[in-house]
Order: structure tokens, then C-alpha cells, then sequence
């Protein structure tokens, strides 16, 4: 796989004309790597100077062209995504590379026929490009649908299940991770497989049995709280600032005290010896349910905050 992704970058860095121009570059954990190969590449086509993030990025959520411009870059590329859709100006030219994975298209559809019924078919964008054609040899059996913040027909992404809300039977996500597929059976409230690169399906419930009793011990502990951090993360994509001072508003009205928390990354270090008993973090809805066991005291989603104080933020 390593040579098909060092193909896929050169063959994208070729279409670019960054000669004589200061590049800025995001890649994620999976590309980190290749940083040396991309960096190289880069210079190879005459970029003028190159400046590598090393920060951890998961999605086009987190995209540095602030940061970019403060370094004089002229041109920022970000890989291994596509365009975030509450993103839609930046500080400098930005330059989306996703990177597409090898798919056993026949192997994918063979298990896909198997399925009963109709199938809301989703991915994430390692595997986009294969959706048509899956589509076309699978006719209507198959609905593809749109999400929120994805901006691609049929791409899911942590924050948005989105897509899998079409007329359908099931749903199944050809990725290789649980999470979207929690989240879109808890959003759909169907029967949700995981099907992988690798043609392995998986019935996402008993990680959605598990995924329920840790956010209800969760929501149980942060009801006792006396003061509670509200946490506003400055990550471009992710910053509700209202949304974070409505929460804490409803908080305080229901006779807890609340604090308003600023951070990039939120990492259990950064909040070791504060004195919260209970966090709100209002970014990326995977932070407390992938991190929850890291920190030491309950993390709760915005819309859990809501059931736990009462309040709907209509958000």
C-alpha cells in the first residue's frame, strides 16, 4: 500500500504549480510516515521552502491556513481529505488531496448482495471514488444520500452520519473503524453494518450496547457536578463559541456553576488538578466518546449536556 500512496501524492503534487512558492502542508497520523517522501516531492517541483505540521489532524475541521499565512506561506495542502463544509473561506489558497485506498470492488460487491433489503450505502473518503460504480452495478438496491458537513454524496464523516439518512432498510459503511457506523445506527435507528476494505462485515450493535452504557455512566457522574468546564476548542471547523455560552447559560439556570474553557487540542494534561467535576466539550463529538477513558472526570457531548440540564439548544 505504501508505493500505491507515494503513486497517488506524486501524481497529485504534479498537478500543482507551486515552483518558487513557500508550501504548507497537513497530513494525517496514517501519512506521517511519508512526511520525508512529501516533503522531497515537493522540493523536486520547485517549491521554494516547505513547512510540514506535525500536529495530530483528523479531518479538514482542523485546517491551518491562519497558522500558514503567519509562516509566509503561499499555498496550503491538505491531505488525506476533502473539503469541510462549515469551512468556506480560508486566509491563503488551500489544496485538498485526498488519497484514495485500494477496494476489492468485486469482493465489496458480492457481500453487498448478500445483504436483505435496501441498503443506504456510505464511506469515508479513502473509498469515495468506488461509490458510483458500486452504485451502477447494484442499481436500486442501493440509495446513496447526502450529509451536513461532508460535501460529497454518500461520505460520512465523525461528526456527520448524515449520509445514511435516505430511504432505506440498512445501512453500511464500507470503512475500516466502529465509529461512523454508531453513530449512523443511532442516528437512523436501523440495523448499521461496518463492511471493510477487506470485505469482513460487522454488526455495529454490541459496540452500540457498549457505546450506550459508558455515555449513560457518563451523563449519571456530571448530573453530581457542582462546576462544570464548558470547553470551546479555536480548531477553525469546530468552534461554536454561541453554542458553548448557551450550554453554559442552561447550566448556571439549573443551579450548577459553569466556566468557559479555550483550548486547541483538549488533552486529559491540560485539565489535570482543574477544579471541574464534569466537562462539555462542544468541538469534535468523538473527543468524549474515543477519549472518555483518559480522563479522569465525565466528558459530555453538547446534545448529552442538554439532556442532562434539561435544555435543548435547537443546535
Amino acid at each position: 500500500m505504501g508505493a500505491d500512496v507515494i503513486k497517488h501524492i506524486s501524481e497529485a503534487i504534479n498537478r500543482i504549480n507551486i515552483c518558487g512558492k513557500r508550501v504548507a502542508v497537513q497530513i494525517p497520523e496514517g501519512m506521517k510516515q511519508y512526511a520525508a517522501e512529501v516533503i522531497d516531492l515537493l522540493k523536486t517541483r520547485g517549491a521554494q521552502e516547505v513547512f510540514l505540521f506535525i500536529d495530530p489532524n483528523f479531518g479538514a475541521c482542523d485546517l491551518k491556513d491562519r497558522e500558514a499565512k503567519e509562516l509566509g506561506a503561499n499555498i496550503l495542502l491538505h491531505f488525506g481529505h476533502n473539503r469541510f463544509g462549515r469551512i468556506t473561506e480560508t486566509e491563503i489558497p488551500v489544496i485538498y488531496i485526498p488519497i484514495t485506498l485500494d477496494l476489492n470492488i468485486e469482493k465489496i460487491l458480492g457481500v453487498l448482495e448478500q445483504i436483505e433489503g435496501k441498503i443506504a450505502l456510505c464511506t469515508t473518503v479513502q473509498y469515495l471514488p468506488y461509490l458510483k460504480s458500486l452504485k451502477k452495478a447494484l442499481g436500486n438496491k442501493v440509495a446513496i444520500g447526502r450529509g451536513v458537513l461532508a460535501t460529497e454524496e454518500g461520505q460520512v464523516l465523525g461528526c456527520d452520519p448524515g449520509a445514511c439518512n435516505t430511504d432505506a432498510d440498512v445501512n453500511v459503511i464500507i470503512t475500516d473503524g466502529i465509529f461512523h457506523g454508531v453513530l449512523a445506527r443511532m442516528q437512523t435507528g436501523r440495523k448499521t453494518y461496518i463492511l471493510t476494505p477487506a470485505g469482513k462485515l460487522i454488526d455495529v450493535e454490541p459496540h452500540v450496547e457498549r457505546y450506550l452504557r459508558q455515555r449513560e455512566t457518563a451523563k449519571t457522574l456530571a448530573r453530581e457536578a457542582k462546576r462544570v468546564g464548558v470547553v470551546i476548542t479555536t480548531k477553525r471547523g469546530q468552534m461554536y463559541r454561541n453554542v458553548a455560552e448557551e450550554v453554559a447559560k442552561h447550566i448556571r439556570e439549573s443551579g450548577a456553576e459553569a466556566d468557559l474553557l479555550v483550548c486547541d487540542y483538549f488533552y486529559p494534561e491540560y485539565v489535570e488538578g482543574m477544579p471541574y467535576d464534569a466537562y462539555v466539550f462542544t468541538g469534535c463529538p468523538r473527543v468524549p466518546i474515543d477519549d472518555y477513558t483518559r480522563f479522569k472526570k465525565p466528558i459530555l457531548t453538547v446534545a448529552e449536556a442538554m439532556e442532562v440540564w434539561k435544555r435543548d439548544t435547537g443546535q
